[in-house]
């Protein structure tokens, strides 16, 4: 009995598509630090009043550079590592953990 030989295909891989485990970690942690942005009403929700306007009466303070003021007096939207947001979590005394933790709790406020 002869056996027949099975028809050999060539396959490519792209690589270039695959997951790294270090690629999924990211991601497992990017989630876990919530969304990349929130509204600024949310952030302003979960900061509270009193520590917004602490905040705001700094970002009014002439003795801090014009553009950064500007930049937060225009901001619409927090993006998570932006320069606008970095000074506001400074302005705010916001560690990275608990800006991480602002942007999780913001996302969950429905307006």
């Amino acid at each position: 009995m002869a056996r027949k030989r099975a028809a050999m295909t060539n396959a490519t891989i792209d690589y270039s598509r695959l997951k790294k485990a270090r690629d999924i970690k990211a991601q497992a942690e990017a989630r876990a630090r919530g969304p990349a942005e929130v509204s600024l009403l949310q952030a302003m929700i979960v900061i509270g009043e009193e520590k917004w306007a602490r905040a705001m009466a700094i970002a009014e303070d002439a003795a801090y550079p014009w553009a950064m003021r500007a930049a937060l007096r225009g901001a619409t939207m927090p993006v998570r590592r932006s320069e606008t947001m970095d000074t506001l979590a400074f302005l705010l005394g916001l560690s990275p953990e608990e800006t991480d933790r602002l942007f999780v709790e913001a996302a969950k406020v429905t307006l």
